[in-house]
């Protein structure tokens, strides 16, 4: 791969009014279809060309390019505890009297640490619950340097506060365990959930499970615009999903370490689901969303490699509501290019060496409109 700058980090925003792109592989619109060796033209931060063959004077040479993904799910505030989670149960970690909340309170900066933002980086949007709505302005403005938007799913202290402010401020509403609202809240958070993103922990455990937490959201009208976790629903709790259209975000490595056990994919996708990935606690599980897809590849290896890569890079959009950031003439410019080594040009399924490889390039161009970003890795 041809770098236009050796830089061995990140370098924020090089801005590149235009960028020529050859590429052995281009993935497509929505389907991700594979265009193989191609070009890409961007002008003004604008895709404004796409086609079979080589350009004879490019920016860059590279092996893949793709579309930025979602973040679907993360606490970004437990990077600053590294793996304070070892040797605890989920609830003895993250529930109400866990041991995070206290650790999240005491190591209060920094905020957003630069070894965090050069993984962050190649997402279009995070969705962050976020323990402290306090937090979510400086965490949002943090973030807009390097072209990422925040979505900040937060909650009050206590639930005589009201909800608007909070779902203004961050960008909506984060439910950490359903049946802990207080019934006479639902009225208010039928309505905020009208104009913003609500989204809950759903069955991440059996307890959650049995206590019926989906349904208490649901029976009142709550809008859910998705549930994270699901690993315990029944077959007849997914047609309900479903019907409703309420996409699951799957938290895979999260789920194993603390449950031992996720949602089966193969059921989700039965029933047409929309399943998006999340990395959940930031300072247990690296916040690299390849890891998750990864870790699907190898439990699921019946599914489609293809689908896979659709989990990964367009369902994190449907999971918000939001209208997928596509390789497509005339849209904006949000892609990444990846060099994948010999898998570039000699890969018997390019959509499995991303989802195999990607987490270990050696080399990721992100390109956000007319801001290019380059991430290298030393050997």
């Amino acid at each position: 791969m041809r770098n236009p700058s050796p830089v061995r980090a990140v370098k924020k925003g090089s801005p590149a009014p235009s960028l020529k792109i050859n590429t052995y592989h281009l993935f497509l619109g929505e389907d991700l279809e594979d265009l193989g060796k191609s070009y890409i033209i961007v002008e003004n931060g604008v895709i404004t060309e796409i086609s079979n063959g080589w350009l004879s004077e490019p920016d860059i040479v590279t092996g893949y390019v793709l579309p930025l993904p979602v973040n679907a799910h993360i606490h970004l505030n437990d990077y600053r505890v590294p793996e304070s989670c070892i040797g605890y149960s989920l609830s003895n970690y993250v529930g109400s009297k866990g041991l995070k909340h206290p650790l999240i309170q005491l190591f209060k900066e920094p905020l957003m640490p630069e070894d965090l933002l050069q993984t962050l980086i190649q997402y279009k949007i995070i969705v962050d619950f976020q323990e402290h709505n306090w937090r979510c302005i400086d965490i949002r403005e943090a973030l807009e340097e390097y072209g990422i938007e925040y979505v900040g799913l937060s909650r009050p202290k206590q639930w005589d506060e009201p909800l608007e402010p909070i779902a203004e401020k961050c960008g909506g509403i984060g439910i950490s365990n359903p049946t802990k609202i207080p019934s006479w809240k639902k009225a208010e958070l039928n309505i905020i959930s009208k104009k913003y993103p609500v989204a809950a922990h759903v069955s991440e455990t059996r307890k959650m499970e049995e206590n019926g937490g989906l349904h208490y959201l649901l029976n009142d009208k709550i809008r859910l615009w998705h549930i994270v976790h699901g690993i315990f629903l029944e077959d007849w709790e997914l047609r309900l999903l479903a019907n409703e259209n309420i996409p699951i975000v799957v938290c895979p490595r999260s789920n194993l370490f603390f449950t031992g056990r996720m949602l089966d994919l193969r059921k989700a996708l039965k029933y047409n689901i929309d399943v998006a990935l999340g990395t959940d606690n930031a300072g247990c599980f690296h916040p690299d969303i390849f890891a998750e897809a990864h870790l699907i590849y190898t439990l699921f290896k019946e599914i489609d490699p293809r689908i896979i890569l659709k989990i990964l890079f367009i369902n994190g959009y449907k999971a918000i509501n939001t209208k997928p950031a596509l390789i497509k003439k005339g849209e904006p410019a949000y892609l990444m290019a990846l060099d994948l080594g010999l898998a570039n040009q000699r890969s018997f399924n390019p959509y499995a060496s991303v989802i195999s490889r990607g987490l270990w390039a050696k080399e990721k161009i992100i390109v956000k409109k007319s801001n290019v970003f380059y991430i290298t890795k030393s050997l």
